[in-house]
Formats: C-alpha cells, structure tokens, sequence
C-alpha cells in the first residue's frame, strides 16, 4: 500500500502541491495527468523522496522521513524522462549491474535478478550493446531496467512518454502492465495525455496541485469538456469514441482505427 495524507509543498512563497490525498494497494498502474506546472513532477519528486517533506508520504509501515529514508529508497525506484546524462556507464549490463553492486548484491543473486528483469522487458538483444548504438524505446527500457532490477515496491515515471509515437507508446504501456503483474508493484506514470493513460488501474486529474478529477478511464472521460480546459490532450480518436458513444453507436472507447471500422460495420 502506497498511502498519501494531506500532502503539501511550496517553493517559496508558491504553493505547488495541496493538501493532496490518495491511497494505493499493490499492483496497480496508475496515471497523474495534467497539464505543464500543475504540480505532476513535483509530486513524483516528493514521493521519491527528493523533497522533504513533513511524514506525508508511507509505503506499508515505513513512514517517508528522515529516518526511514535508506529504508524507505529501497522501496522506490525513478524515471524521469529520457536524458543522456542519466547513464553513467557505455554499456547496457554495466548499467543494470549497478545499483545492485551498490546495494552488495552477491554475484549468484545479481546474476539471477539480471536475467529476471532482461526477460521481463525484453532486452536479450540489447543486454550486450553500448548504450549509444540504442534507439530511444531500448533507451528507456534501460532505465527501468535500472529502476527495477532491485524489485522496489513502487516504480515512479515522470514524462517518459515523451518523444514517442503512438506505436512506441503503446509497446512501453504494455511493459508495463506486465511489471504491475510480474513484479507485483505499483507503477505511477505522468503525462499530459489521456492516450498514455489506456491502460491504466486508475487515473488521477491534477489541476493548480489539486486533485480535480479521480477514477478510471471510463469516470475521467466523463468530464471530457473540462479536460481540454485543464491542458489535457484527447486523442482524436479517442475524441471521436465519445461522440459516437453519445450517439449510441459504440459502447466503449476504441483507439484503433481498423477496430472503429469494424465495430462500426457490425
């Protein structure tokens, strides 16, 4: 259980995170959607435990704070979006091998959480490569190879989804769906775009560090005329379900464009 109570936070004088509440139970993928400066990065800096903060924030019993935090990373693990300067070594094993040095990993152990993690990613053709022969999708599958390779409980994504098209997107969400079940963690992505939010457990609408809107994709889509004023991006397709919903020609959201055609003939 991932469990925030009452979390704030200002830079200075500005408040950037209010009085924000939510709980959740392992695994799940939720998603924070909402638009540039409404507080999503700072959230995730927060849980991570980059800021300090005042005992808001506890996965199971350990409590976020100053005496926890060694135990408490140990239960997380980061992404931000895609930078060159996150890797520290040239190659993909070394990068991988890393944290679990730092954390005196002996050789059998490391070895089989290695394997366990190339699998679940699908990284056998890239274990071996320099990071720079990698394209952007390997790139950021070594990163949560990173995050992950030491099975935290929580994994938090901030804009990975950046740079991506909608066939890359769509590979990376079904990764992690797989983590969520594999690996059974919570996974909390960030993003500006309901399409990155397909998949997930549950979706949470940020708006001036509040918590606006909650539910699952079918409750958000609800307020569908207040996303657009709150920044959020309503694929096309997407937009087009919601019209043909309202007209009684389709009963659920579809995405794919061949899949429309051919719930529409029938």
């Amino acid at each position: 259980m991932l469990n925030i109570n009452k979390l704030s936070y200002s830079y200075d004088d500005k408040e950037v995170l209010k009085n924000i509440s939510f709980k959740v139970k392992m695994p799940s993928l939720v998603s924070v959607i909402g638009s540039n400066n409404c507080g999503k990065t700072t959230l995730i800096k927060c849980l991570s435990g980059v800021m300090p903060i005042n005992e808001s924030v506890s996965i199971d019993e350990i409590i976020l704070n100053r005496k926890n935090i060694k135990k408490y990373s140990r239960c997380i693990g980061v992404v931000f979006s895609l930078d060159q300067n996150q890797f520290l070594f040239n190659k993909v094993l070394d990068e991988i091998t890393f944290p679990l040095a730092n954390l005196n990993y002996k050789k059998g152990m490391m070895r089989r959480s290695i394997t366990d993690v190339v699998n679940l990613l699908f990284m056998d053709d890239i274990i071996n490569k320099d990071i720079s022969e990698l394209n952007h999708v390997e790139k950021i599958k070594v990163l949560l190879a990173v995050s992950i390779v030491h099975r935290p409980k929580v994994l938090l994504l901030d804009d990975i989804f950046i740079g991506l098209n909608e066939e890359e997107k769509e590979r990376i969400l079904l990764i992690l769906k797989r983590v969520v079940r594999e690996f059974e963690m919570i996974i909390i992505t960030t993003s500006s775009s309901l399409s990155d939010c397909i998949y997930s457990d549950a979706i949470l609408v940020l708006d001036d560090g509040k918590i606006k809107y909650s539910g699952n994709l079918d409750d958000i889509l609800k307020h569908d005329n207040d996303l657009a004023k709150l920044g959020i991006d309503i694929p096309i397709m997407m937009d087009m379900s919601l019209k043909l919903q309202f007209y009684d020609l389709l009963d659920k959201v579809i995405l794919n464009a061949e899949e429309m055609v051919d719930e529409l003939w029938d």
